[in-house]
């Protein structure tokens, strides 16, 4: 199962960074303080927030590290719940691995490389399994029996105390007990009741305290189902029945039918395709030559353990589903609501072993698990494509930002296009943008998506207007006068939007064209130089066209128009190019303001040519302006004459 797990989560682990929220809170940790984590998770689960506390002083701000220890916590709660199988049924151990396989595989959560925030989703759910699996052992032992007892009852109550996604689950011990106590017939039912009291008595404490007492309970999420129920019970529970069918479907057959129907449709690059298909026909040799290797014999009978093991099964998976039915929500299999499947990845991979255990034949029982445990594992090295991606380009983002934007006035808001990433929002990269931009303690900047945040959190864009915006634990103070609009959209490179070229620019995604007025650049600093923190930005990327454009871009504003034309020498020499015409514009200008007139021209009929309709309207802008900032002599007119007619440019 370690192997196993390496493979899945392992590759490349050095690759991948922080995600979605992870970003914002180690920059609050790291940059703003415990305290401040401490009031970011107050609103949410308070008592989760205390083990971020614990493990981020120790673990730092090390991405690669987290990598490690998610995977490391996924093997741990696939090991115990093996553990906790062959507790029950120790007759029947190859079942036991085959579920516990499944689980560590399960294609269905796709957030694991999310490794701070599920590291400590693993955490919670070790507790849990932990928690049953000393209570199944105190039933078996006289001399530790309260001990063992008294362990797990401190770790039924971190469950409960830190997180949902587990909540009902703890009513599962009491089929748990039932089977342990299979033999005992006359006081079966009385010692199951008996011994889950303790368990029902901290489940009580903790409901009555998330009641009555932590007033942000539905924060985040409405009791959807109970309103639903007491508003119409009909179609309150048509809604619940319908929830369950599709969550049973889904979870259980669809995800792994998923991992299968996929596998073709990945859209990346031949060297990556190549390793995948690799990685998915080593897996499935792997676990196929060790099952086959460990076929149990001919006169053991797997099918008794489908009857034995199916209803426990059931129940797990049923009990899975309180937490995420009860505020209406159906896991999916796209993100972010796949993280709605990881209670269900219990129950669900105890059902899938048990309906192969009723496969009469072995070999197309181990064919079967080897193909499963082959494309879930697949299907993961897809996601995790995809999320090294992202790092890569969020990564990319910032070193030219830094290049394009040394300093940044406090209170500065940046609006961007949406960005091509999957799992980064505007609110992850605020995080990022702080560490960069911000003194230690401080928070100076925000970053908004233009889509998300123009006419909604930002009603209007006119100048003075104050600005302030509760940001996960901070607040954000700043003014619509210190406004910088930027798009980037890789392989272009990033572009700090120029007000008076940009308006009406049809390069450029609708909402930022038709606020390019607001774009100040007077708040980009020259004073002091950004630095990337060195955890997530430590190797420099080898300096191809953007650098030397971003470069430009930042003399031109400063007005060095020698330095945009050295660099532009190099540039053009590179054997990378521009991705989008107007990466042209700020060479031309710089071409044209020290008298390179013919150059000017040159690069301008280029980017032109890429698309005339497009380029026009901004170039015409362009060369108004290069009219207005030169000096009238007999070349520049002729020059303007020939670009207004090359270009169609009313005089």
């Amino acid at each position: 199962m370690l192997l196993i797990a390496a493979l899945t989560y392992g590759l490349f682990f050095w690759k991948r960074g922080f995600y979605w929220d992870e970003f914002p809170w180690a920059w609050i940790y790291y940059r703003l303080g415990p305290d401040m984590l401490t009031k970011t998770f107050s609103t949410s689960r308070p008592f989760w927030g205390m083990i971020y506390q614990l493990t981020m002083p120790v673990i730092g701000p090390n991405p690669w590290i987290w990598q490690l220890l998610a995977m490391i916590l996924r093997w741990v709660t696939a090991l115990l719940f093996w553990s906790i199988l062959r507790l029950l049924w120790p007759e029947h151990p190859r079942p036991a691995l085959w579920a516990s396989l499944l689980f560590l595989v399960y294609p269905g959560m796709g957030q694991h490389f999310i490794s701070m925030m599920y590291s400590h989703f693993y955490i919670v759910l070790s507790f849990y399994l932990l928690s049953l699996y000393l209570s199944l052992l105190a039933l078996q032992s006289e001399k530790y029996r309260v001990i063992l007892f008294i362990a797990s009852y401190l770790f039924a109550a971190i469950n409960l105390l830190t997180m949902e996604y587990f909540y009902f689950l703890e009513f599962a011990r009491i089929i748990l007990f039932w089977q342990m106590f299979g033999r005992m017939k006359k006081v079966r039912l009385q010692k199951t009741i008996l011994y889950f009291i303790p368990y029902l008595m901290i489940f009580l404490g903790v409901t009555f305290w998330r009641m009555f007492f932590f007033t942000f309970q539905n924060a985040s999420y409405k009791y959807v189902l109970l309103d639903a129920l007491r508003n119409d019970f009909p179609s309150g529970l048509l809604l619940l029945v319908n929830n369950i069918a599709i969550s049973f479907w889904r979870t259980i057959f669809e995800v792994w039918i998923y991992s299968f129907g996929t596998i073709g449709l990945t859209g990346f690059g031949p060297l990556t395709i190549t390793l995948m298909l690799v990685l998915l026909f080593s897996v499935i040799l792997l676990v196929g030559l060790f099952l086959f290797k460990f076929a149990s014999p001919a006169d053991s009978n797997d099918r008794d353990f489908a009857k034995k093991a199916g209803l426990i099964g059931l129940v797990f998976w049923g009990l899975s589903g309180g937490s995420v039915w009860i505020i209406g929500i159906v896991p999916q299999l796209n993100f972010s609501i796949d993280r709605f499947m990881l209670p269900f990845m219990m129950g669900s991979s105890l059902i899938l072993a048990c309906l192969i255990a009723l496969i009469k034949s072995q070999r197309t029982q181990m064919i079967l698990l080897a193909l499963l445990i082959g494309f879930a594992v697949s299907r993961q090295f897809r996601l995790e494509e995809v999320f090294r991606s992202d790092w890569k380009t969020q990564q990319d983002l910032f070193w030219q930002m830094s290049t394009r934007i040394p300093a940044l006035e406090k209170g500065t808001i940046l609006i961007s296009n949406d960005l091509p990433v999957t799992y980064f929002s505007d609110n992850s990269l605020t995080g990022p943008l702080n560490w960069i931009y911000s003194p230690p303690g401080e928070m100076n900047v925000i970053l908004y998506f233009a889509s998300v945040r123009i006419g909604k959190t930002l009603t209007s864009l006119e100048p003075g207007q104050p600005h302030e915006h509760y940001y996960v634990g901070p607040t954000f103070y700043g003014n619509t006068s210190n406004i910088v609009l930027f798009n980037y959209d890789p392989p272009g490179c990033l572009h700090v939007i120029d007000p008076e070229i940009d308006e009406g620019n049809r390069l450029l995604p609708e909402l930022l064209r038709d606020n390019a007025q607001y774009s100040n650049q007077n708040v980009i600093l020259f004073d002091r130089k950004a630095v990337l923190p060195k955890q997530f930005y430590n190797e420099e990327p080898q300096h191809r066209w953007c650098f030397y454009f971003t470069q430009a871009e930042l003399a031109r504003q400063e007005g060095d128009w020698d330095q945009v034309v050295k660099l532009g020498n190099k540039a053009f020499t590179l054997a990378d190019h521009p991705n989008d015409p107007e990466e042209y514009f700020v060479f031309i200008e710089g071409y044209a303001n020290t008298g390179d007139w013919e150059k000017a021209v040159e690069l301008s009929q280029v980017s032109y040519k890429i698309s005339k309709n497009f380029v026009r309207p901004a170039l015409c802008k362009l060369w108004a302006r290069i009219e207005r900032d030169t000096k009238s002599a007999l070349e520049q007119k002729v020059t303007l004459d020939k670009a207004r007619n090359i270009f169609e440019c009313l005089p």
